[in-house]
């Protein structure tokens, strides 16, 4: 049977305290969804800028006369047993913890503080989430370097990621392959289509380290994970059947261009 989730009230709404997405939905309006990451964290308590009309947090478009800043308990005050179960630790005395010190607690988590290296399967393969060396290595496999963070971050920095970013994978390498964009004209042999995870939800503890940012924001933002997966992506689910299309139109008429263009050759005379 499926727990029943605790509630919250907030200036006479009534929102349900979902632990497992670390946020509070209003009842009756699953849309209505607010993240604790979104929410000032002051340890103790956090605080919330309320929308008084909308139900959920105020943002640049809330008039100010219709904002309220409200005090919302830790989630270890507002969900005990949910907090225990997502973290893997004791219910006992767990109201009295700030939300970040139970996380810490969890197994998994205190693991990758202790220096084990979170995992990535990539088509069956474990690769090392390796920030120090900025890489995803192979596991078992030395042949290679593995697959560099640094598109992966470039395409984060870009927006362009996960949903529009997709890689070429060479299981048989393990490696990347880094076509032609503008060229390529079919899916290259030995090769699959697969998108990652944010390099932030493979470790939060290593991207927190990398890019001096706070460990319990970063906690609050991601579903910590030991292991993450990367997807593998039909062509057809792709825009690169387009892709390949307006190459091949592309190529056709500039080879169209290069004929026209081209000198005729004198036909030779007889002798």
């Amino acid at each position: 049977m499926e727990r029943q989730l605790p509630t919250l009230e907030i200036e006479g709404t009534t929102f349900l305290v979902d632990i497992q997405q670390m946020a509070i939905i209003q009842k009756g309006i699953p849309d209505n969804i607010t993240f604790f990451a979104e929410i000032e964290n002051e340890d103790t308590h956090y605080n919330m800028p309320f929308d008084l009309k909308a139900k959920c947090l105020a943002d640049g478009r809330t008039k100010e006369e219709d904002i309220v800043w409200v005090t919302v308990p830790r989630m270890s005050q507002l969900d005990p047993e949910g907090m225990a179960q997502k973290y893997n630790v004791p219910i006992e005395g767990i109201t009295d913890k700030m939300d970040f010190e139970i996380m810490l607690e969890n197994p998994a988590i205190a693991s990758r503080m202790q220096g084990k290296l979170n995992i990535i399967e990539i088509e069956g393969h474990p690769f090392y989430v390796d920030f120090n060396m900025w890489s995803l290595r192979p596991h078992n496999d030395f042949s290679t370097q593995g697959i560099s963070m640094e598109p992966l971050h470039e395409n984060e920095e870009y927006e362009f990621f996960p949903e529009d970013a997709i890689y070429l994978y060479k299981p048989a390498k393990h490696e990347l392959f880094e076509p032609d964009w503008g060229t390529i004209t079919e899916l290259p042999k030995d090769t699959v289509i697969i998108k990652f995870p944010f390099l932030k939800e493979m470790d939060p503890v290593g991207y927190a380290h990398k890019f001096n940012r706070p460990l319990k924001e970063l906690l609050l933002e991601t579903n910590f994970k030991p292991t993450t997966n990367a997807i593998k992506r039909e062509l057809t689910e792709t825009n690169l059947p387009e892709l390949f299309k307006q190459n091949k139109e592309w190529m056709a008429r500039e080879k169209a261009k290069e004929m026209k263009n081209a000198p005729l050759k004198k036909r030779s005379r007889g002798i």
